[in-house]
């Protein structure tokens, strides 16, 4: 039977071609000037007209008198008053009748309406329309300009979608510009704060592919997504709704808008079918829910029918109110018992249902793609929970495009491999032939498992131990490391994450095969992560501007459009929760240690100091700057004295006090400083090499030194970017150390090891636990890496007992002040599994 004929997408009409504009959420028809009021004040002036004509001896009399003498004192007031009083009057009156009318039959409708009338008390489909109409029918006019500051989220679970789409689906803007994985605005391409990359596994430009919007009311979502995926690219737009009066505003919208690829269905979304006179190879690519799941009664079998009808490659959006659980797993959505107790019994007045079920159900239908959980602080003390979702099927796939399949599904369980992997050379991969090449599968995890690309499963109470990172960047110069690792190609690699700066210095320069990247606080990973991502998506000069300056305009919406496809959903719910920042290096808690450095120099008027020693183009004028005019003041008796301070140490540098007992037995507090600053002025150009202590004091990296961080140089981001393999190599687990190597490395597969200072923080026990779990997992041979705050450190014995060849690369001692640009540590060891 032959396929009926369909509408091509590039001949839809959108809304910058038939020159029509409506912003979202504005009223279709045309605003009424003041002067169309005329018979409102005609009848406000009426009764001030004829109350002269009412006898004094009747009850209207008797009211009169009243009213006269009540506003007596207003008589007796200058003119000016008098004036300034009725202007206002009638300004309020004015307000009421125009602006404020929408809010006031929002009031009505929701808050006072409800409790006069009765309402139908069924649960089925005819009954729960019937109850919906009776709340909706005297406000639908009014519905989207209520809305917008009530229901938030709706932009960003948009965007995220849209992001997630153009990982898949081809998308094309007014202009016929092509759009990837970045993109904002529909008109103007080219202001998009990256340029666009193409789709990891683009579904091909035949594919046709199809939106169903569920409980999109007046369809101000679907105009919204105009600006972050065009109508235009969708054969067919659904709007599914069960609310006759919101329906025909949807129906005006799209009709002045011209899109004639939308249509309106009012019905029960449980009961959607695509209409057959569409055809029956539509790829329902995406379905929203905005605010409309806390709606339906019966909401399993609508969530069970979408299972059905979302396409394998498919995305599935929805924002809505929530309370959490008593006793959520999740940390990040947990509410305390009022807040959860106050927005169920509040909301339930007006058949909204914020039962923890429904977004519970949702996550176990679907896989999580991207969450957040936020607040929405439309007025002063008033927060109301919301959250966004997005999510895909869990197990599903598609028969592939016509494009080489280079990775392997991911699974969201934590992968195991065979122990023979590192016992055999790996065999050459046969030729596919063209018939199993034809059938091979895409999965939802190829298309959407991007930000599991690099994030291994975690325990997520860890979340609840860790509100920020320590380090926004790496405190270990990964210069000295190269110089002394000899990595090779083939070496596995086990690391502590840090701020990333040194994992991503690593696969930059040689690109080992294997980079496990290991911390115990998320939010250093989440920072890993960012830089990743900002790798797979960005454009330089932007990636630069986060990254190299600091700051990058609008972040929260590039998180939104760019990073958000690349971020696990933990990462993407961290860097919006904290999106707000006016300078990256100064956030975390190294940033407190910056902005106190910050105050010394913005108190003592040492900025112009600063900035000249850190463009001096010598180090004799470095020198010179330094001893004369800024030495004083950083090596002050009150700043030594801060730093001598446990809480500030930890809280700040990030050294706890078992590290500082083993530099204060090395000397005092002033002596450490004095030792590792004068070295660094002394033996390194600050402009040009040095950015450990450039960036601090400027908030920014120089984009003219030679010495930046690999991946901050346009060449290392290039090299990065163009061989995504190795990116691919690096694995962030969060952990303990010896939990990661207990599940994650096989005994004997790690080369090369780097455990940066972190023992100094042990006990005996926990030290020799960790160094008996290093030797089992390394190879013969392998490499084992620690820097110490002491020249001779303790354990240093126990790496010995193990089975390891220790030797120090570097001690600061005697006339060798100065180790690394860094140079805050006392030595660097090696040892070598025997």
């Amino acid at each position: 039977m032959a396929k009926k004929p369909y509408t091509a997408r590039t001949n839809i009409a959108g809304a910058h071609q038939q020159g029509v504009h409506v912003k979202p959420g504005a009223r279709l028809t045309s605003g009424r000037s003041w002067f169309s009021y005329k018979r409102l004040y005609v009848a406000a002036a009426l009764p001030l007209l004829l109350s002269d004509y009412i006898p004094d001896s009747s009850s209207l009399g008797d009211l009169k008198k009243s009213l006269v003498q009540s506003w007596t004192a207003l008589a007796y007031m200058p003119t000016g008053f008098q004036l300034v009083a009725l202007g206002s009057l009638l300004i309020m009156v004015y307000m009421l009748s125009t602006v404020g009318k929408p809010y006031w039959q929002f009031a009505w409708n929701c808050f006072i309406k409800p409790f006069l009338v009765s309402k139908p008390a069924g649960v089925d489909s005819e009954e729960h329309q019937k109850r919906l109409e009776m709340f909706y029918e005297g406000q639908a006019e009014v519905y989207d300009v209520t809305r917008r500051r009530l229901l938030r989220g709706r932009s960003t679970m948009l965007k995220l979608c849209a992001a997630q789409l153009r990982q898949y689906y081809p998308c094309h803007f007014a202009n016929d510009f092509r759009v990837g994985k970045s993109g904002e605005s529909v008109n103007d391409p080219a202001s998009l704060p990256s340029p666009p990359l193409s789709p990891s596994f683009l579904a091909g430009e035949n594919k046709r592919f199809a939106w169903i919007d569920v409980g999109g009311g007046t369809g101000e979502n679907i105009e919204r997504m105009n600006q972050y995926f065009p109508i235009s690219n969708f054969d067919k737009v659904y709007l599914v709704d069960i609310t006759p009066s919101l329906c025909e505003i949807a129906r005006k919208r799209f009709k002045a808008l011209g899109w004639n690829n939308v249509t309106v269905l009012c019905l029960d979304a449980a009961k959607f079918e695509i209409p057959k006179e569409d055809g029956d190879d539509l790829d329902i690519a995406l379905i929203t829910m905005s605010y409309s799941l806390t709606m339906i009664e019966t909401f399993y079998p609508l969530i069970d029918r979408l299972t059905q009808v979302l396409s394998p490659s498919g995305i599935f959006g929805v924002s809505d109110f929530y309370v959490s659980s008593k006793r959520s797993s999740d940390p990040t959505r947990q509410l305390p018992w009022f807040t959860r107790w106050f927005w169920a019994i509040w909301f339930d007045q007006d058949n909204v249902y914020l039962t923890p079920g429904r977004r519970e159900y949702l996550e176990h239908k679907f896989k999580t793609v991207k969450t957040l959980s936020a607040r929405n602080n439309m007025l002063p003390f008033v927060h109301i929970p919301y959250y966004i979702w997005i999510g895909a099927q869990k197990e599903s796939t598609v028969r592939m495009p016509d494009f080489s399949l280079d990775a392997a599904p991911q699974d969201d369980a934590v992968s195991v491999t065979s122990e023979n992997e590192f016992e055999q050379p790996p065999k050459e991969a046969p030729a596919v032939p063209k018939s199993v090449a034809d059938s091979l599968l895409v999965s939802a995890d190829h298309v959407h498992g991007q930000g599991l690309r690099w994030r291994q499963p975690f325990d997520v109470k860890l979340l609840d131990r860790f509100s920020t990172y320590i380090y926004a960047f790496a405190w270990e110069d990964p210069r000295v490391d190269l110089e002394f690792l000899d990595l090779k190609k083939e070496d596995h690699m086990f690391v502590i994450s840090s701020g990333g700066c040194n994992v991503l210095e690593y696969a930059a320069k040689v690109g080992p095969e294997r980079i496990h990247s290991v911390d115990l606080n998320p939010c250093q990973n989440h920072m890993l992560e960012l830089k990743l991502a900002g790798l797979s998506s960005m454009s330089y000069e932007d990636f630069w501007k986060l990254f190299g300056d600091g700051y990058i305009n609008d972040f929260s919406a590039l998180l939104d459009t760019h990073l958000s496809p690349h971020l696990s959903p933990y990462a993407y719910h961290f860097w919006k929760q904290n999106a707000g920042f006016k300078n990256l290096f100064k956030t975390g808690c190294s940033g407190l240690a910056i902005r106190v450095f910050q105050f010394v120099i913005r108190v003592r008027g040492l900025r112009p100091v600063v900035e000249r020693m850190c463009s001096a183009s010598t180090i004799e004028e470095q020198v010179k700057i330094w001893n004369n005019e800024l030495r004083p003041h950083f090596l002050s008796k009150w700043l030594i004295r801060i730093l001598n301070n446990d809480r500030f140490l930890w809280g700040a540098l990030g050294v706890p006090p078992a590290q500082m007992q083993m530099l204060l037995q090395e000397g005092s507090a002033q002596e450490y400083m004095i030792n590792t600053l004068d070295p660094v002025i002394q033996s390194t150009l600050l402009r040009d090499d040095n950015y450990f202590y450039y960036m601090p004091l400027m908030l920014k990296y120089n984009p003219n030194a030679s010495g930046n961080p690999a991946y901050l140089t346009e060449e290392g981001f290039n090299i990065l970017r163009n061989e995504p393999e190795r990116l691919d190599a690096i694995k962030i687990h969060t952990d303990y150390i010896n939990n990661v190597l207990d599940r994650e490395v096989l005994d004997g597969e790690l080369t090369k090891v780097i455990l940066m200072d972190h023992l100094d923080w042990f006990s005996p026990e926990d030290a020799r636990a960790e160094i008996e779990k290093v030797h089992k997992k390394m190879a013969k041979g392998g490499m084992v890496f620690w820097r110490s705050a002491g020249k001779h450190p303790w354990y240093n014995e126990i790496f010995e007992d193990v089975g390891f060849s220790i030797k120090p690369l570097q001690i600061r001692e005697g006339k060798t002040l100065y180790i690394d640009r860094v140079n805050m540590y006392a030595s660097n060891w090696c040892g070598t599994k025997l």
